[in-house]
């Protein structure tokens, strides 16, 4: 249990989701509110009614886009919003229902929740008092808790009520009875099995205290309403999360949790959804994708026909997501596939399913080697031992470096050596050593594609300018006064590119001092390479005038007393170069 306040955009906990409906309308011309009773209906909702079905759904805030964001054209007629994580009162759903309803009908879906079930289903029999033709349906498609353990409770909503939602939605807007819509909602329960994992709880805005999960914890079956899962696990790889959760989901064996049927004799075509609860970051949920993608069509009984991804159904800040399959037919791809204008629905939703995602370079176009014997190296092992211990030195210095760079910069300078200098290890013996600028331009092209960002364009600018200059100023062979001509060629080449000089808080500080003490044969190495670890030093003293360190306040640049990241990594990484030569 943490006691650590939760920072959270809010004027008071008690406006919250009315506030918040009201910023959803702002941005969607289409969209209306009851304000009292946290109603968001469709704005042209007399033709919507006269035309055809009208759907209602809802429940407690906190699971947005869920689900005042699915009202719109072939979508929802209307929502009603509870309060975090609680259910709206039955008032408040008669309110939605009286205001959408529909001579063909109104349907009514809710979660299967105890609150939600109680207060939809008492406002749909008020409903039914008053004449209106309503019917009720609940969504249920929570594996974690299985058959045993949820007895009369039965299983809990969760995202397969956004595909039941817009299977429902978009049926209806064609002209379907109340029947066939409802039928449509009950078919994606009885086909649809979800389970999701969480790496923490989520904070409810207001509360003073929640639970908080270890460093190493993550939970299966966390609920969307901060309910403990079924259990506790090691972190761990994602390709090893996923094959478990799948393998959840999925086993047929599996008795208590065996809620999709996949027969061995025939493939089941089945979507899949990645469902984000609110705290993932996209390029993680991406991750989840693929790993999930590559299980599932593994496996011989499935056919994977739709993947889509996104956060359907979250839970507040919940770093966590959720897997849901459901076995569908066509009837349920065309439904799937048809256009909706409603906000929480993807604008470019999947059509369609290949594995079919890697593409072609454009067809190579024949080069002319035209470097040939210039730049010859005499003694290339020699090269190749400075070019180790440069990496070496980096590798090793990683941590200081991002020390340093996490302190005043964005953290990632040191990894981004780091793993160029790695990269370059494992390419060093396809490296042509006895050419020094093939050898250099070999470096940086690994250079740039292993990583990226300002550090990889500056060493390969660099690197490629070396190059230039060793064929420029090779004899034909190369010898020390060719290095320092080439190098020095290289610098006046990157300061076209770059406005940083010695005295702005950049590599430079480094490089511009190691080059300019060079001697034209380049024989006072170890007066270089001090120049070099001096220039790194001075700017511990020195304000920013580029890079992201310049946004920082000149006081707290100064008072963290330490030096550049990049300008200490490059001095290590030529003091590691020097002492093998």
């Amino acid at each position: 249990m943490s006691n650590i306040p939760a920072k959270h955009i809010i004027n008071t906990p008690e406006t919250l989701v009315s506030e918040s409906l009201q910023g959803l309308c702002y941005t969607n011309p289409n969209l209306r509110l009851l304000e009292k009773e946290k109603v968001v209906y469709y704005a042209d909702i007399k033709k919507m009614a006269s035309d055809q079905v009208t759907l209602v759904s809802g429940g407690g805030s906190g699971h947005e886009p869920g689900f005042a964001s699915y009202v719109g054209k072939h979508g929802l007629a209307a929502s009603v919003s509870g309060h975090v994580f609680a259910s709206p009162s039955s008032s408040q759903v008669l309110a939605a229902i009286q205001k959408v309803q529909s001579p063909h009908g109104t349907l009514v879906i809710t979660m299967n929740y105890t609150g939600d079930c109680l207060n939809f289903g008492l406002a749909v029999e008020r409903a039914k008092a008053m004449g209106i033709k309503v019917e009720l349906v609940t969504v249920g498609d929570d594996i974690a808790v299985g058959r045993k353990k949820g007895g009369k409770v039965g299983r809990r909503g969760l995202a397969a009520t956004a595909l039941a939602i817009k299977l429902a939605s978009t049926l209806a807007s064609n002209g379907a009875s109340l029947e066939k819509v409802k039928d449509m909602v009950q078919y994606t329960v009885n086909h649809a099995a979800t389970l999701g994992a969480a790496f923490n709880h989520c904070h409810v805005p207001g509360s003073s205290s929640f639970s908080s999960l270890s460093p190493q914890e993550l939970e299966l079956g966390m609920g969307i309403h901060n309910e403990t899962g079924f259990k506790k696990i090691e972190m761990m790889p994602a390709k090893q999360l996923i094959s478990d959760m799948m393998t959840l989901l999925l086993d047929q064996k599996d008795e208590d949790r065996a809620y999709l049927e996949l027969p061995d004799d025939k493939k089941t075509p089945v979507v899949l959804l990645v469902n984000n609860l609110g705290g993932i970051a996209q390029i993680e949920l991406n991750i989840v994708v693929k790993e999930a993608v590559d299980y599932l069509v593994g496996l011989p009984q499935v056919q994977l026909e739709r993947v889509l991804v996104g956060p359907f159904l979250t839970s507040l800040n919940m770093p966590g997501f959720s897997i849901t399959l459901v076995a569908v037919n066509n009837q349920v791809l065309q439904l799937l596939d048809q256009k909706t204008e409603f906000p929480a629905w993807p604008s470019i939703a999947a059509v369609s399913f290949s594995t079919e995602i890697y593409g072609k370079v454009s067809d190579e176009i024949e080069t002319k080697d035209t470097i040939g014997d210039a730049g010859q190296v005499s003694d290339s092992k020699s090269f190749e031992a400075a070019i180790r211990g440069a990496t070496q030195a980096v590798i090793e210095a990683e941590p200081r470096i991002t020390d340093y760079d996490t302190i005043l910069g964005d953290g990632d300078c040191g990894q981004t050596l780091k793993t160029a200098a790695l990269a370059i290890l494992d390419a060093l013996d396809s490296y042509p050593l006895s050419s020094g600028p093939k050898t250099i331009l070999a470096i940086a092209d690994t250079i740039e594609h292993s990583v990226g960002g300002t550090s990889s364009a500056i060493y390969c600018i660099f690197f490629n300018a070396l190059a230039s200059g060793l064929i420029k100023y090779a004899k034909p062979s190369v010898d020390g006064s060719v290095w320092v001509a080439a190098a020095r060629h290289a610098l006046n080449t990157l300061m076209t590119y770059t406005k940083a000089r010695v005295g702005d808080r950049t590599l430079m500080d480094t490089l511009c001092p190691f080059i300019e003490t060079l001697n034209s044969q380049g024989t006072n190495l170890s007066e270089a390479i001090k120049a070099a670890r001096q220039g790194s030093e001075t700017t511990n003293n020195l304000s920013a005038k580029l890079g992201r360190t310049s946004y920082l306040s000149n006081d707290k640049v100064l008072e963290s007393d330490v030096p550049d990241a990049g300008a200490y990594g490059l001095a290590e990484l030529l003091t590691g170069m020097a002492q093998q030569l």
